[in-house]
């Protein structure tokens, strides 16, 4: 029942991640700046992604499924706390929202949930050493 609760809860935060990135990819994509580049490609396609991978580790037959959370989640916490750390220092300038709140906070605080949450569904194993 715990881990139905997580992988919910987890679902539901990376697709308020998704919707909200989505939006802003679109936007990019129909030709108005809206995202920082990564080299020639905008962060928020590379998070869009992630925020997909996060949501297809929840599912529970996934062979590898911590391989693809992290896959998805190292990218998104990576990206948002640069771009918390870049609008502090005013060094970059993450989308904002209407509001004028930076999305990059809303992302830095959705996958900080999200890996709190994750923690316990994927419990780290000891490697154990074959007998010599």
């Amino acid at each position: 029942m715990k881990t139905v609760f997580l992988r919910t809860a987890i679902v539901l935060l990376a697709s308020i991640g998704v919707l909200g990135v989505g939006r802003i990819s679109v936007i990019h994509w129909m030709g108005e700046a809206s995202c920082p580049m990564i080299s020639s490609l905008p962060a928020c396609y590379i998070i869009l992604i992630a925020y997909i991978l996060i949501v297809l580790s929840m599912y529970p037959r996934l062979q590898k499924a911590l391989f693809v959370f992290l896959i998805g989640w190292v990218p998104v916490i990576t990206l948002a706390l640069s771009g918390v750390v870049g609008e502090l220092t005013g060094t970059l300038q993450c989308p904002h929202l209407e509001n004028g709140i930076p999305q990059c906070f809303i992302s830095a605080i959705l996958a900080l949930i999200i890996g709190l949450l994750a923690w316990p569904l994927f419990k780290i194993q000891a490697v154990k050493i074959p007998p010599s």
